[in-house]
């Protein structure tokens, strides 16, 4: 079960230039992480050339170590887009092509085309349109706390060896196999490690001077802890597929990074440029560039590791971006980073306050619920006055009242719409989460 933003969503009205970070999003973002959605919130906004930042939290909450805009995070698959402009800068000093076949630049034993002799392209990798598979299949991880630790360039070259593409150009498939594979690639190419040659040919002309693939020893300090829920998971370690994942980085250096596909002085400029252009439609009309999604004119990308989440946004229009990151691996922050990129069209989840409710009325909201098509099967309890849920194979947590039938998770962006039937008894119950409705049925 992926615990995303709810749909219950609150607008704010106001003007569309902002000053400053708005009042209400800080709130919500201090709401949250004092009821135990995030351990900590870093948060950067740059409009009209002004950068303006909002940090709140903890980096690591047994010590109680706060975090601060020199804090480390872990970006998750915001990392494709550096990999994609790492490509584009190739693509525009004509060394590459982005109708490049790729496996030219890997060993003769491997090819990477299908029985009509298509070959899967660079662009169709920087797209997600190689028709791979999320993940290779020899990727058996030791650890599933830290899956891509020992994933080398061995096993990388040994599955492809025996894969078969498909489906090349065709449809849209979200593939970390084919994001890593790029970043591998360009590295093998130029015989270097994808950390090394990212840093000579991105970091270091963009002065990104606190991004890495790898942290060194005397930036450990600033290393934020990951958790789920409240219990902190190991970092995440890449080797051959780092292309897809590895990036950490402080929220100034997120934030530069995104201005600096807006800056006219942007040694990068023309293959901020190429990745930015929309490369491919997909079926739902969806644009996409070089790694980067789109929403209307919003360019955007998301990330996430065992215990992370981040959010990058662009708005060429309002010459606005959006950092956000945060130290938890299953509540997102993209509501408040899309609201804050385009607040005239979009909106965030502001926390319900809690109201008051009898043991009896809690009562009528207990029992088993299912929805067997989703797999979901949700036990509801009361005790001491507290309503609490559990989804089967997790952890239960707490129901607070806000009136009308409904409850929320105070630690989980999702919230319990009970259904009733004209005599109002509870008869299911709808979950809001991830932009989704799931009805369960009470037995």
């Amino acid at each position: 079960m992926r615990h995303l933003p709810a749909l219950v969503l609150l607008v704010l009205t106001g003007q569309w230039c902002f000053a400053q970070i708005p009042e209400p999003v800080k709130t919500e973002i201090k709401t949250r992480v004092d009821n135990g959605v995030y351990p900590s919130v870093v948060l950067g906004l740059w409009e009209n050339g002004k950068a303006m930042y909002f940090t709140y939290g903890f980096k690591n909450t047994e010590r109680r170590e706060k975090a601060d805009k020199n804090t480390l995070y872990e970006t998750g698959s915001v990392t494709k887009t550096y990999t994609t402009l790492l490509l584009a800068k190739y693509v525009s000093e004509g060394k590459l092509s982005l109708d490049f076949p790729a496996d030219t630049l890997l060993p003769d034993t491997i090819k990477l085309r299908d029985k009509k002799g298509t070959p899967i392209t660079l662009k169709h990798l920087a797209t997600h349109t190689s028709g791979m598979p999320r993940l290779p299949g020899n990727m058996n991880p030791p650890a599933a706390e830290n899956p891509y630790k020992t994933y080398d360039r061995k096993a990388l070259f040994s599955f492809l060896k025996h894969y078969e593409p498909t489906y090349i150009g065709t449809r849209f498939f979200y593939s970390n196999l084919g994001m890593g594979l790029l970043g591998e690639l360009l590295a093998y190419h130029e015989k270097t490690a994808y950390g090394t040659l990212l840093k000579k040919n991105v970091l270091a002309p963009l002065n990104l001077e606190h991004t890495y693939v790898h942290i060194p020893v005397e930036q450990e300090m600033y290393r934020a802890t990951g958790y789920r829920n409240t219990t902190a998971v190991s970092p995440w370690d890449f080797k051959a597929l780092a292309g897809a994942g590895a990036v950490k980085a402080n929220i100034g250096d997120l934030l530069h990074y995104g201005v600096s596909y807006l800056a006219p002085e942007n040694p990068l400029k023309k293959a901020a440029a190429l990745s930015l252009k929309t490369h491919y439609t997909d079926r739902f009309s969806k644009k996409h560039g070089l790694a980067w999604n789109y929403e209307g004119s919003i360019a955007f990308h998301d990330g996430a590791t065992g215990g992370f989440r981040s959010f990058l946004a662009i708005n060429p229009e309002k010459k606005r971006v959006v950092a956000i990151m945060t130290n938890s691996g299953i509540n997102p922050v993209d509501d408040l980073a899309m609201y804050l990129a385009s607040p005239e069209s979009r909106q965030f989840f502001i926390t319900p306050a809690v109201k008051e409710i009898s043991t009896e009325k809690l009562r009528a909201y207990t029992g088993h619920f299912e929805n067997n098509g989703a797999g979901l099967d949700m036990e509801i309890a009361t005790r001491n006055n507290q309503l609490y849920a559990r989804i089967k194979g997790q952890s239960e947590f707490p129901l607070y009242y806000t009136g009308k039938h409904q409850f929320f998770y105070k630690n989980i962006l999702a919230v319990l719409q009970f259904e009733t039937d004209e005599y109002d008894t509870v008869v299911g119950v709808l979950l809001r989460q991830n932009g989704q409705e799931i009805l369960l049925i009470k037995d």
